[in-house]
């Protein structure tokens, strides 16, 4: 019996020692196109990653004794891209459903850390395309939705994977109930744009009216005790939420379809002093100037859709270029939130077809690294290559805007991540199969 508890706590032993060492493997690229976003290009540098972080960045770095030594030659060293508005995390296992969207029109509490998911198949399909960081939101379609969370696309519990919970409040400005053409809502939803403007007005007003009987909770129980208070403060958790909006603690983020409801939302942002970022697909540039002066960030989603037919062709196209002109902090989205997850990867693309209409290749790579960490407000810990931030790296063979440059390799937080996913072995099986009947014929 002792030798088999002396066996249990060797075991214990060499399990704490190998976590420990690895937790502090040291990583040494070497010989690569490190391109910091931040900060100029070094052409053939070296950076060594140690405890998860960044710890040098430059051309003569020494090999530090039992480092894993990653030779770039031929490589660019980017950090890992970040997408802005996903629901990766939470679209569940392939056939299972998904935790994308609660029922309901105004669902403020309900926070999508609730449904993060490690096995979710779309974390590795995004992470092997260079996407390392998310914002996954708590549903997209209801008038006011709920809280998002930003993850790095590692782990095996979700929180390991976050690196920031309630990053944001999801309203959809849009979010008409069925009376045509679009998705079909109950009937309780509004079926007017005023609708929508007054329902909001109403929610945001009722979380103010909230505060001030919160504040009156503690006198409320102490006349309750002597008798003269019948009904007890009730917490309310929907207006909770909203509160840490009023008070701007969170950003919004305000989903819109056209020009009068990106109208709405700026209307909302300054009526209620918030911390506003507009989610647009169309007819961002006619507010191009206003949110340049009230330094209102974008997510541009519009890059691939097709322009309404009184508009030129190749206008959103060059969306991308006159924001950055105009000083606009904005970032791209393929409008992969949703069931449309697994586009996320794809998010080089609109940058590639906006450099090709005006928009500098900086320009561009800073609206898939740096400038979505900053809107997302994590630019301390991703979004560039620097000293002390987190370890999220992408080696290309060329820059992302070239769409015919692929990932082939990708660390997250220090850690190398295999370059598999179910569509990879999809394709190794049924390739597998294609080729030993090709032979047999």
């Amino acid at each position: 019996m002792n030798k088999r508890i002396q066996l249990i706590f060797v075991l214990i032993l060499v399990f704490i020692l190998t976590n420990v060492a690895l937790s502090q493997e040291q990583i040494l690229i070497k010989n690569g196109k490190i391109v910091p976003v931040v900060g100029e290009v070094i052409p053939n540098g070296s950076l060594l990653i140690q405890n998860g972080k960044i710890a040098k960045i430059g051309t003569d770095i020494e090999i530090p004794p039992l480092a894993t030594v990653i030779d770039a030659e031929g490589k660019c060293v980017y950090p890992g891209l970040v997408a802005a508005m996903t629901a990766v995390g939470v679209t569940a296992y392939p056939g299972s459903g998904n935790d994308v969207n609660e029922l309901g029109v105004v669902t403020p509490q309900i926070d999508a850390f609730d449904a993060i998911n490690p096995e979710d198949s779309t974390i590795e399909v995004t992470r092997i395309d260079g996407v390392t960081t998310v914002m996954t939101t708590s549903g997209s379609m209801n008038i006011i939705n709920g809280k998002a969370v930003v993850l790095n696309l590692r782990g095996n519990i979700a929180e390991e994977m976050v690196i920031k919970r309630d990053m944001a409040q999801i309203f959809n400005m849009g979010a008409k109930g069925q009376s045509g053409f679009g998705p079909r809502r109950p009937g309780n939803y509004p079926t007017t744009l005023p609708g929508i403007m007054a329902l909001v007005r109403d929610k945001l007003n009722q979380a103010l009216f909230y505060a001030e009987k919160a504040k009156n909770a503690q006198k409320n129980e102490k006349e309750r005790e002597s008798g003269r208070a019948s009904e007890p403060f009730k917490r309310d958790l929907a207006m909770e939420a909203l509160l840490q909006v009023l008070k701007g603690k969170m950003p919004a983020v305000f989903i819109t379809s056209n020009e009068v409801t990106i109208r709405n939302a700026l209307q909302i942002i300054k009526e209620y002093k918030l911390k506003g970022i507009i989610y647009a697909r169309v007819d961002i540039l006619k507010f191009a100037d206003q949110l340049a002066v009230e330094k209102i960030p974008v997510i541009w989603a519009g890059t691939t859709t097709i322009p309404e037919r009184w508009q030129p062709y190749d206008l959103n196209y060059h969306t991308a270029a006159v924001l950055s002109k105009k000083g606009v902090l904005f970032c791209f989205d393929i409008l992969g939130f949703g069931v449309n997850s697994h586009r996320v990867r794809s998010i080089p693309v609109p940058a590639s077809i906006s450099v090709a209409h005006g928009l500098s290749e900086e320009e561009a790579i800073k609206a898939l690294t740096i400038n979505p960490a900053k809107i997302l407000g994590v630019d301390e810990l991703v979004g560039s290559l620097e000293v002390g931030k987190l370890a999220n790296v992408a080696l290309w063979d060329d820059t992302p805007i070239q769409l015919s440059s692929r990932v082939r390799k990708v660390i997250i937080e220090g850690n190398v991540i295999p370059m598999t996913s179910v569509q990879t072995r999809l394709r190794d099986k049924f390739e597998k199969i294609v080729y030993e009947r090709m032979n047999r014929e």
